[in-house]
Parts: structure tokens; C-alpha cells; sequence
């Protein structure tokens, strides 16, 4: 079978289950829908494949992806954190412009539907796993997925880092 034919299969066939299962680690379609790309770009860069060992293979390139970018967003993490830690927390231009931010991120988060407001506190500042808010609210596990990605979606709407 002709290379592009047997790629394009694959992709068809394995692109949204590759997609939802980092979609499962990160919580973040953006992220999910890149790295889901960025594994078939690998595998297409790759000349000899298994054709009973790809499912797993994919999977495997794909977790190895989304942790290699979770590494790289920690080290960035630790870095703004002690770049933080540098500021003069005292001055009142610091003091007035977290004041503005913190007001524009209340604002932002009032206007959110209720169930994506419910959710994303209760996940982003009471630290609920989606599981446990589902329990909470008799809802699916989706359901609260939808509605966190949904509200992560509005805030960088509103130009609010998450």
C-alpha cells in the first residue's frame, strides 16, 4: 500500500482517540489537538512500523509528547516563580497593578455561566479533581470536563493568563 494512503488511514482512524487521550492527561484541547499532531508528524517521520503494535505505539508517542511539554512548563513555572520572587512586592506600582489584575480576573470570572464558574473554582482554587466534582453535582466526569475547558476558553477570551 502506497506510503500517504496507509498514513492517511491511520490518521483517520487513530487522530480522536489519540487527541481525547491527551485531552484526559491535559485537560487542555489546545494542547491535546498539537501534541495529537505533533504524533502523527513523529510517525510519519518514521520508515518501518509494526502495523500490530501502532495503537500503542501512537499512545506511547503521544504521553511522551504531552509529558515532555508538562516538563518544559514546569521548568518555565519554577523560572516566572523566581522571577516572582525578585519583585519589589512592596512598591505601589506592583501593589496597584495586581489590584487592576486581580479586579479584570474578578470580572472575567463573574461572567461566566454558572456551572463553568462553579467548576473552575472548585477545581482551580479548592484544588476538586473532575471525578470528585462530578460525584459532587450528580453530573458525568465529560460534563465537567466541557465546562472547565469551556471557562479556560472564555477567560483567555478575556485575555486572563490561566
Amino acid at each position: 500500500m502506497d506510503r500517504t494512503i496507509w498514513f492517511k488511514k491511520t490518521f483517520n482512524k487513530y487522530y480522536k482517540n489519540i487527541r481525547n487521550y491527551v485531552y484526559s492527561l491535559s485537560g487542555d484541547i489546545y494542547l491535546s489537538e498539537d501534541i495529537a499532531q505533533d504524533t502523527f508528524l513523529k510517525l510519519w517521520e518514521i520508515d518501518k512500523i509494526n502495523e500490530n503494535t501502532i495503537k500503542p505505539f501512537l499512545y506511547s508517542i503521544s504521553k511522551n509528547l504531552y509529558l515532555n511539554q508538562y516538563d518544559k512548563n514546569r521548568v518555565k513555572s519554577k523560572f516566572i516563580n523566581s522571577q516572582y520572587e525578585k519583585l519589589d512586592l512592596d512598591s505601589p506600582e506592583y501593589i496597584l497593578e495586581y489590584k487592576e489584575y486581580d479586579e479584570r480576573i474578578q470580572r472575567a470570572i463573574s461572567k461566566l455561566p454558572t456551572k463553568c464558574r462553579t467548576y473552575f473554582l472548585l477545581n482551580r482554587l479548592d484544588d476538586m479533581m473532575y471525578k470528585d466534582i462530578a460525584s459532587n453535582f450528580n453530573v458525568s466526569f465529560k460534563s465537567v470536563q466541557k465546562q472547565i475547558s469551556k471557562a479556560i476558553r472564555l477567560l483567555k477570551d478575556e485575555n486572563i493568563k490561566i
